[in-house]
């Protein structure tokens, strides 16, 4: 298993080097380190024996003041309804909780939920139910609640 202080020199490389993506595995262990606009790191690490699954988000500020986006963890196909004729999980301005399903993202006749991950207000919706997303696509903008 890769320690915390491993950890802390390879983010400290990625950071040097800027890399926009960076992916290391060792004996059962596995980093995941994807930068970009929206997200300052993303750091996914995996104990492959174990299955444990360990995601950290470091969010930066946007020019629009306190806005985050709920991104994809996979790439698949997007729904924003459970089945047809449903009502959507969440709607245009409706509240969030990290916890909050949002929709799912089915990858070879699997359905996995998408978590908000972030608190606070839907204020978009950049995405279609039935669109196919990309790993990392940005599905909704969320305006961020003051705490």
């Amino acid at each position: 298993m890769i320690n915390i202080d491993d950890l802390d020199k390879i983010m400290e490389i990625v950071e040097k080097h800027d890399f926009s993506h960076f992916e290391f595995e060792q004996e059962s262990s596995r980093i995941v380190i994807d930068r970009n606009a929206d997200v300052k790191h993303m750091v996914k690490i995996e104990d492959t024996e174990n299955n444990m699954d360990q995601s950290i988000h470091e969010e930066k500020s946007t020019e629009k003041g306190n806005s985050q986006y709920i991104k994809s963890t996979l790439a698949g196909t997007f729904y924003l309804r459970k089945e047809k004729g449903s009502e959507p999980f969440v709607k245009l301005h409706d509240i969030v909780q990290e916890h909050t399903v949002v929709g799912l993202v089915e990858v070879m006749k699997l359905f996995n939920e998408v978590e908000a991950g972030v608190s606070g207000e839907i204020t978009d919706i950049l995405v279609k139910d039935g669109d196919f997303v990309e790993y990392g696509q940005p599905l909704f903008e969320v305006k961020g609640s003051d705490k």
